[in-house]
């Protein structure tokens, strides 16, 4: 209770010392890891689109929790973070709301070698068993276990008897790629660049397990009730962005090239990159999920956020029952969006030649 009204008090001090909130026209984005990821390609896109309106979006860092603590104190105005850790934050009390489903579906898999021994999720049950020993599981960062343990849990894998968690660092790919660890903690966004990369790896699909939606993007209360017309323009132009890269791809892979031309990739890595974007949004070419996602881009469904609830409540993250209002609203996502400028952009992007810059392979 002590911590919800020092969080309080600290809302108030800030709307007090930020003057004129409603003429608000530059704002941040908290991005939970680098800023300058080619990944990040519907951001890069809504900056351009915001720029047309008169928006100034930056880009700041930040790791953990800090970025829901700084949308809740208003010092950022969205971030990204993942489900669950988004509903315990919520039942801590941080003023925080969902109004954008980002990734809509689980992106939480694991890579593996094409060769390994574990090749699906019935593979890691019984890991003592079946090899002698716990099988281990590379994290960037310590606070990922809580990303992907839900997964696991609806896998039928006993998390303290098949598996070992060991935080690896930024390079941990490396490590299950030269044989030291068994698994990489992945998305469909890295694993598909380091496919681009050649490395010889395959993903196991944690939506195959667990039909939830992954990080969707947040804002704090204070700016849906005093700032709703820059909160309306960023989810539109995130609709608009997200449609982008479902409508080309390659675009996308060209767009961002040119965002960000010191990045050294080769165009195979490019493409692959922005074609594991367009999976976490949509999920699998020709499914029913990127069906749903389609008519509505955005839209926060009620299934998946209870399912997400439940495996926080089984995983011990939350210990009760949250209300899906007091999680998100949908009250920004249009269904009437004319998507014909984004098409336009992407199709005036000459793919042909910022693909020359760079090899092939």
């Amino acid at each position: 209770m002590k911590r919800i009204l020092s969080l309080l008090l600290v809302l108030v001090l800030v709307s007090m010392v930020i003057p004129g909130l409603a003429q608000m026209k530059e704002f941040t984005y908290v991005v939970p890891a680098g800023v300058e990821s080619l990944e990040h390609s519907p951001f890069r896109i809504t900056i351009k689109l915001l720029e047309k309106e008169g928006y100034t979006m930056n880009f700041q860092d930040a790791y953990g929790t800090t970025d829901m603590k700084l949308v809740a104190t208003n010092q950022a105005q969205f971030a990204g973070p993942g489900p669950l850790l988004i509903l315990s934050a919520i039942q801590e009390g941080l003023p925080i709301k969902v109004i954008f489903a980002y990734d809509a579906i689980n992106i939480w898999g694991m890579g593996v070698l094409s060769d390994s021994p574990i090749q699906t999720f019935e593979d890691m049950v019984g890991a003592q068993e079946k090899y002698g020993r716990k099988l281990t599981v590379a994290l960037g960062d310590a606070a990922w276990e809580s990303l992907v343990t839900p997964t696991l849990i609806a896998a039928g894998v006993d998390i303290e008897n098949d598996i070992e968690f060991v935080v690896a660092g930024d390079n941990r790919y490396v490590q299950v790629a030269e044989g030291k660890l068994d698994m990489l903690f992945t998305w469909p966004g890295e694993l598909w660049q380091l496919q681009g990369q050649d490395y010889d790896f395959v993903y196991i699909d944690g939506h195959e397990v667990l039909q939830t939606n992954s990080n969707p993007l947040i804002t704090s209360d204070y700016l849906i009730e005093n700032e709703p017309e820059l909160v309306q323009a960023f989810v539109t132009a995130m609709q608009k962005s997200v449609y982008f890269v479902h409508y080309n791809s390659e675009a996308a892979a060209a767009f961002m090239a040119d965002a960000l031309p010191h990045i050294e990739v080769t165009w195979k890595a490019a493409k692959y990159i922005q074609e594991g974007r367009k999976y976490q949004m949509f999920g699998k070419p020709g499914s029913e999920t990127e069906a749903r996602v389609l008519s509505k881009i955005g839209y926060n469904w009620e299934d998946g956020w209870k399912l997400n609830v439940q495996a926080a409540l089984d995983s011990g993250i939350i210990t009760e029952e949250i209300p899906l209002e007091k999680i998100y609203t949908n009250q920004f996502i249009r269904d009437d969006l004319d998507y014909s400028e984004v098409e336009a952009m992407a199709d005036a992007i000459d793919i042909e030649a910022i693909s020359a810059r760079y090899p092939a392979d």
